[in-house]
């Protein structure tokens, strides 16, 4: 066959296989939507270390990124009176920061605060570069609609427990509601930030969590709580802990077992 003889074959460029950078990788919204999609996505983004009370987005103030999150903790916090905000849900690895901008992208002045409780790893997208990739990506979007959904239902069921069970049941949902956003049973926090967190008085935190460590359901230290024995402590806690995880497996974890 001569130099540049037609053979019939139409040569074919093979492309790489995206890397899936490793916020991506776990984190449990996006591990929910195809490669395709996922690409598309790590695009515009960047992978972004987070640390302990940095603050994400400000009370009234826009929203310039999301977050999803690979490790780490954040809080959301509502504000009750001058300088003073209470915890009204968590985010971990199973979701994301900036569902507001979302619900109403023409809003300059959304409510909340999010502050970064046990620092980690994010995948940092600026908002409009994420709300144009939203109207394109059809998985994305149901994800982040089915999210959002587990966001309201938390919420209401933090309300509720805040007004009727004691701050032993709370406190214990509190630690287990964490250890499942983190993955994990060692929660970097102190007595002072919790009590914040749940706008009760930290004597009451430290009784409630020495009362823990002496009934052999945790490890406390000055700087931290590990979770010793999960399944008194779900036994101490009200039901809303269980209710929270029921709904988040409806919402979120039937798609990444599909």
């Amino acid at each position: 066959m001569q130099d540049g003889q037609a053979t019939g074959l139409v040569p074919r460029s093979i492309e790489p296989e995206a890397r899936v950078g490793p916020c991506a990788a776990r984190n449990k919204l996006l591990r929910c939507i195809p490669k395709t999609e996922l690409t598309v996505l790590q695009s515009i983004a960047t992978d972004v270390e987070i640390k302990p009370r940095q603050v994400l987005h400000h009370w009234r103030l826009p929203m310039e990124y999301v977050y999803f999150l690979g490790s780490g903790l954040v809080s959301v916090s509502a504000k009750v009176e001058a300088g003073r905000f209470v915890e009204a849900w968590l985010v971990g690895s199973e979701g994301m920061i900036g569902a507001p901008c979302v619900l109403a992208p023409e809003d300059p002045m959304p409510p909340h605060r999010r502050v970064v409780q046990v620092g980690g790893t994010a995948l940092r997208i600026p908002t409009p570069a994420f709300l144009a990739a939203l109207d394109d990506l059809g998985a994305l979007r149901g994800v982040i609609l089915a999210y959002i959904n587990l966001v309201l239902f938390q919420t209401s069921q933090v309300g509720a427990c805040n007004s009727l069970h004691s701050v032993k049941q709370r406190l214990a949902r509190w630690l287990l509601v964490a250890a499942n956003a983190m993955e994990s049973g060692e929660l970097p926090i102190t007595h002072a930030v919790l009590a914040q967190l749940l706008g009760i008085r930290r004597a009451s935190v430290s009784e409630c969590l020495e009362a823990f460590e002496q009934a052999g359901i945790i490890r406390n230290t000055r700087a931290a709580i590990t979770l010793v024995d999960r399944a008194q402590l779900e036994h101490s806690a009200c039901s809303c802990s269980g209710l929270i995880q029921r709904e988040y497996d409806r919402q979120i974890g039937r798609r990444l077992r599909a």
